[in-house]
């Protein structure tokens, strides 16, 4: 017992304070963050954490500061699919903004991108255009910050980045990917179920240790063969009280309602749009479920709704009393209220057709479209917040055959057709008739107004990339849910696509399916009406070649080495066409190759090709001297066919300024190391002088890459 008491008196005398005691709990506690933080500190010096912008600014120009909108700032949203992001297009615009410019920024989703027209035919295309014309001796800048594939939160934030850059106006155009987009309420779940979680999410996404994790870990499943559209999807059942329908149109509101909030806050006018979508000629595109009713029940409905879409071409008014009857048994059935509308079309009640569309429309088991829910809630956002309103889906619905819109203004379910780009662009336009100050637009000056057609000429409308918006059409129809909805949606479009294709040369052909069979990167594809230039070039046929080198060159943005390779094209054709370039076009190459010097500055020479075509656009105004650096710099990152077009536009050089030793060291290097290229170095061995005195070649030869 003594021995005991002792052993206790020495351990209390030997034990610490309590507050020594409690401030060791805490230190312990603390001690794993303490870890985290260092972590998180030393991948921060490693280059990870946080994200990249949208909008860079790149350096100085005569101009001011070079801004572009970067497509690779999307990707950051992706985190759940970082293999194939969305991407918006890259436009380029200088700070501080220049004098009386109005510089207008639209935002959005992948309808106001302008997908699947190309960047030249979207709706921001169009609406620069005429205000051209509304506007006669202002200059406007249209900054077109749309992304594909994403919901309202990262929207908003783009948003909130390019108010760093003193817009005029802001356009908002989303809602129709709440569930799906990333960022959507299918995507996140109950991760993203209200406002406060998407901003968690992509607080958690932006930490060091988070994206360190993400790189290590391997995304499940092959994802090379699958469109950006089958990948967002991860179900195609979404029941009619499911909690997403709701939680998607409140996520939606309180975003729109930030972004006019956040406007306002910087004195900046916006603009909210509601939402058109393919209403009359699309099915839902979700798989329905009957098994809610009883046996008995699911059996009648079944056999009318067959029977009733067996009625709807002999007899409407048949089919209607049976789709009527199915609605009754199963009234949360969308594609019973689509063949239903169908049949009220056919007996010319479009007013109930009307109703019936919606409700399909907004019982899809697939919500791809804004239902009714998302439009009260960017209408109620634009009321509370106090925005001007530019009713897109009225007007389109005004705009259609029986009120209910269809193939005449959309592509597929929520993108529109070139005639519908143009109605956005008006309809945004004649919203301006409501605002005050310098963004004020008459009732005369929208009178003025063009038609259509004439825009789309303007803006260079053509066949080819008519049939690039056939085939995109078909390849997105041809997806195995698609063609089981709406099986005559792929038939559509696979006819308009293989009419055009039968049309064409054999060559042109080829150029088809290799755009076809195109990767696409971000930015996009490379545009068919280049790809088809190059073929027509090659066939001597310089004019029409000219036109649609001019056509790509709207198709792509400035300040990248595609715009320096089509300026180059189109005047080398002229130079064929012409015998020689006038000033306006010498002028023009000028202000390539300073586009290019500045890329090549500021480090966008991966490819190598700035170089390339910095070269070539010296060669054009006859200035071979100062080609060669540039095409030496090229060969080096250069390959293939790639590096052959530079060597034989090096030996050109290297021959007008005299180096025929020069010259001939490149041929015979290629000879001997170029492989399955050798015939084409050999080819070369005439243009070069044998003596001092021989005729030099004339004129500023086109390389092979476009024989």
């Amino acid at each position: 017992m003594a021995e005991s008491a002792n052993i206790n008196s020495v351990t209390e005398s030997a034990a610490l304070p309590r507050g020594k005691r409690i401030a060791f709990r805490i230190i312990c506690l603390l001690l794993p963050f303490l870890g985290l933080a260092l972590l998180e500190g030393a991948l921060r010096l490693a280059g990870l954490g946080g994200y990249p912008p949208i909008i860079r600014t790149i350096g100085p120009t005569e101009h001011g500061k070079l801004v572009i909108t970067d497509p690779a700032g999307a990707i950051s949203y992706f985190f759940a699919n970082r293999k194939r992001p969305g991407y918006n297009e890259q436009y380029s615009f200088y700070d501080p903004k220049p004098r009386d410019t109005v510089r207008i920024v639209l935002v959005g989703e992948s309808a106001i991108k302008g997908f699947p027209q190309p960047r030249n035919l979207a709706s921001s295309a169009f609406l620069g255009e005429m205000l051209k014309d509304a506007w006669p001796g202002r200059k406007v800048e249209i900054i077109n910050l749309g992304t594909t594939a994403v919901a309202s939160f990262p929207v908003l934030e783009i948003m909130t980045e390019a108010l760093d850059h003193v817009p005029d106006l802001v356009i908002v155009h989303t809602g129709h990917n709440e569930f799906f987009g990333t960022y959507g309420i299918a995507s996140t779940g109950w991760a993203g179920s209200g406002p406060w979680m998407l901003r968690a999410n992509r607080m958690l996404h932006s930490l060091a240790v988070v994206q360190a994790l993400e790189k290590v870990i391997p995304q499940k499943g092959p994802q090379e063969n699958k469109t950006l559209m089958e990948m967002m999807i991860g179900r195609s059942y979404t029941a009619p009280d499911d909690w997403r329908r709701r939680a998607a149109a409140s996520n939606l509101e309180h975003n729109v309602g930030a972004m006019i909030d956040r406007c306002k806050a910087r004195g900046v006018p916006i603009l909210i749009c509601t939402q058109p979508s393919n209403e009359r000629d699309l099915a839902p595109f979700g798989t329905e479920r009957i098994d809610r009713w009883p046996m008995a029940q699911q059996t009648e409905f079944s056999q009318l709704l067959a029977s009733g879409n067996e009625l709807l071409l002999q007899n409407p008014a048949e089919a209607a009393k049976k789709l009527e009857q199915a609605v009754a048994i199963c009234p949360d059935h969308a594609r019973a209220h689509f063949f239903l509308a169908r049949a009220l079309v056919a007996l010319g009640k479009n007013t109930q057709a009307l109703n019936e569309f919606i409700q399909a429309r907004d019982l899809d088991p697939l919500p791809w479209r804004a239902p009714s829910l998302s439009q009260q809630g960017i209408l109620r956002a634009a009321s509370t917040h106090g925005a001007q309103v530019c009713d897109l889906e009225k007007v389109f619905r005004d705009a259609s055959p029986g009120g209910a819109i269809g193939w005449e203004l959309m592509d597929d379910h929520v993108h529109p057709t070139l005639k519908g780009q143009a109605l956005m662009a008006r309809v945004m336009l004649e919203s301006l008739t409501r605002f005050e100050g310098s963004l004020h637009v008459s009732a005369e000056a929208v009178a003025r107004l063009a038609d259509w057609e004439t825009y789309a000429r303007r803006l260079r409308n053509n066949s080819y990339d008519r049939y690039g918006v056939a085939h995109t059409m078909r390849v997105i129809f041809d997806i195995g849910f698609m063609r089981q909805t709406n099986p005559e949606a792929f038939e559509r479009f696979n006819r308009l696509a293989s009419v055009f294709e039968g049309q064409c040369s054999p060559e042109v052909r080829e150029a088809l399916r290799e755009w076809q069979t195109s990767v696409p990167h971000a930015g996009g594809k490379r545009p068919l009406t280049g790809m088809v230039a190059r073929v027509l070039m090659r066939q001597g046929k310089y004019a029409e070649a000219l036109e649609l080198w001019r056509i790509a060159q709207t198709s792509v943005p400035e300040y990248t080495s595609w715009h320096m390779e089509y300026v180059y094209f189109a005047l080398a054709c002229e130079e064929k066409l012409h015998g020689s370039l006038s000033e306006e076009e010498r002028a023009q190459a000028l202000n390539e190759i300073t586009q290019g010097k500045f890329l090549l500055q500021h480090g966008f020479s991966e490819s190598g090709l700035a170089e390339r075509h910095t070269g070539r656009l010296h060669q054009l105004r006859g200035e071979f001297a100062e080609a060669i650096p540039f095409l030496l710099h090229s060969r080096s990152k250069l390959s293939g066919f790639d590096l052959v077009a530079a060597d034989e536009a090096l030996v050109l050089s290297y021959v007008k300024t005299g180096d025929f030793e020069s010259a001939r060291g490149v041929v015979n290097n290629g000879v001997a190391h170029s492989g399955t290229y050798e015939n084409l170095y050999r080819q070369m061995i005439p243009a070069i002088p044998t003596q001092a005195n021989t005729n030099r070649l004339n004129g500023a030869a086109v390389g092979p890459e476009a024989r």
